[in-house]
């Protein structure tokens, strides 16, 4: 996957997220590669309980370094991936009342992104790694899986 300096400032590289992954034992991060038409279009991680960050409220999962390959930033790929984790959660951790996020306000295609697949800003901000972060969160309602075909 090929993601931008800047991407990869505000998500790191994707190694690192794969890293995560292999290191937990407890269930409690999970990576997602997205996929359009069988091809990895980018990766996100899923944290929750003793995973998650400080801030995020209990019962919640974080998403964290959520990137999209170069090749296919300003498709929608990211935001239909955004719009598709209610169900994701609802078969996978269906113990999980919302989603929350945190982003830095210079990522203005992440706001977009966000914003469009349902995510409200809390209007919390603090001081990041890299400059001022908001707080976003999608609260989960029971959401039916769809039968498979």
């Amino acid at each position: 996957m090929e993601i931008s300096e800047r991407q990869m400032e505000y998500a790191g590289p994707t190694h690192r997220a794969v890293t995560a992954c292999s290191l937990d034992k407890s269930g409690d991060v999970l990576g997602a590669a997205i996929l359009r038409a069988d091809v990895v279009t980018g990766f996100l991680l899923l944290k929750r309980g003793t995973a998650a960050p400080a801030w995020a409220l209990t019962g919640s999962a974080v998403i964290s370094a959520l990137r999209v390959d170069l090749r296919f930033q300003g498709l929608g790929i990211g935001t239909a991936a955004l719009r598709l984790l209610p169900e994701w959660m609802s078969r996978y951790w269906p113990e999980t009342s919302c989603i929350m996020l945190s982003v830095d306000e210079e990522n203005e295609p992440g706001l977009r992104s966000y914003s469009k697949a349902g995510w409200s800003d809390l209007g919390l901000r603090d001081k990041g790694r890299i400059g001022w972060v908001r707080y976003m969160k999608r609260d989960l309602q029971v959401v039916m899986p769809r039968e498979p075909r």
